[in-house]
């Protein structure tokens, strides 16, 4: 039976780590839930303990990549099979994880959810998400139609073998190129666009720019 940790990157998430956390455990009660609390000022590590789930804690707001770096390595020290990552906001719906396992059939490929560019996605969203994934595919010749979707399966046998550096957004395409060029595959998973829930930290021009710093870095990988 394969191991899976289900890896949360939050910043002053408490309102909507409870319900996250509650729903993944009873979908998936076999999977361990990881918490990276990355130096919130509210109460989302205690609500995150009291709800169930391993918390790590960043002492204060490194972004989001570090805190997802700091579960991938928790991932690999601890010999999980994969991690499932999701924002902590309730953008991604939980009961879509069966869609990733579904999926999951050896550990050369990472899982990507992709969101519809329907009406209810913002327009800088939008526009962001469309350019980051054209120039993404470019430079992991391989089709990427969501690079900014947080809602991903990645196997840890890729994991250990990658360096990631970015520290915000721009850690979630950089992986994606690495893996592509190292010879793993990505494929896509749909799953749904929501955007009712909490806070979203993403700028798009700010993380946009990012983003772009990020490829010119990698010509030199």
């Amino acid at each position: 039976m394969r191991k899976y940790l289900v890896i949360i990157p939050a910043y002053n998430a408490a309102k909507t780590l409870s319900q996250l956390i509650c729903l993944v455990k009873r979908l998936h009660h076999d999977f361990d839930v990881l918490i990276v609390d990355d130096g919130s000022a509210d109460e989302s590590g205690e609500v995150a303990r009291v709800a169930g789930a391993i918390v790590l804690t960043h002492d204060g707001n490194r972004g989001k990549g570090e805190a997802l770096k700091t579960g991938f390595a928790y991932a690999v020290a601890h010999d999980y099979d994969a991690v499932i990552t999701l924002d902590a906001d309730l953008q991604h719906d939980p009961t879509e994880i069966q869609c990733f396992l579904n999926a999951y059939s050896d550990d050369q490929t990472i899982l990507v959810g992709i969101r519809r560019r329907d009406k209810t996605m913002p327009f800088a969203r939008k526009v962001s998400n469309s350019l980051t994934s054209f120039v993404s595919s470019v430079f992991c010749g391989v089709r990427i139609q969501d690079s900014q979707s947080g809602y991903r399966l990645i196997p840890t046998a890729i994991l250990k073998n990658i360096t990631l550096s970015s520290s915000r957004f721009d850690l979630e395409p950089e992986l994606l190129i690495k893996a592509a060029r190292a010879g793993y595959d990505v494929k896509s998973v749909g799953i749904s666009t929501i955007y009712h829930a909490g806070r979203s930290w993403i700028n798009p021009p700010i993380d946009t720019i990012r983003f772009l710093i990020m490829l010119v870095k990698s010509l030199f990988w």
